[in-house]
Parts: structure tokens; sequence; C-alpha cells
């Protein structure tokens, strides 16, 4: 159990976090990644700069808006390596038996 004191820590630090408009966010990733998602956090609420320039590249990156249907990723001008096994994995259950 918190102490009093710790409680009210609590509640200011995170009233001072609402006032200058941060949000908390809950990320599940895996272990490797664990040091780039926090570089990317401490850029984006701490660095004006930088961070406009990340959102722009990210945006570009991760948001297509002319992206719709599986299609048009892969009718995509994106080279053939960033499908690489993609295609290659296992099925995970066996073949459905199909009756005539």
């Amino acid at each position: 159990m918190a102490t009093t004191s710790q409680k009210k820590a609590s509640t200011t630090h995170r009233r001072r976090a609402v006032a200058r408009g941060l949000v908390r966010v809950e990320v599940q990733a895996a272990k490797g990644d664990t040091g780039l998602i926090r570089a990317l956090a401490e850029t984006l609420r701490g660095d004006p700069e930088r961070a406009k320039s990340l959102r722009s590249t990210l945006e570009q990156v991760l948001i297509d808006p002319e992206v719709k249907t599986a299609f048009d990723v892969f009718g995509s001008d994106l080279p053939d390596e960033a499908f690489a096994g993609v295609f290659d994995q296992p099925r995970q259950k066996g073949w459905r038996e199909v009756e005539l």
C-alpha cells in the first residue's frame, strides 16, 4: 500500500502531466525494441524540432491514405525484400478436410 504522501505525489505528477497535454500510453513490444520505443517517446515528448521531423517521417511510412487493400500493398513499389519470409511460414494447423 502506498502512503498518503506517495499517493499525493503521484496525483500531483499526473495532474501536471495532463496540464502539459501528456497522456500515458502502455505499449507491449518485443524486448529488443524497448530502447527504440523509449527513445521515440523521449524525442516526441521533449525535442520539438526533432519531434516534428520524426512525426513527418513516421506518418509518411506508417499512414498512407492511398493504401486501402492488400492488393494496393502487394502491388506497390516496395522491393521484394520487404516481403521476404512472409509467405514462407508453415500453417499453424493442419489442412481442413473437403467433402466431395
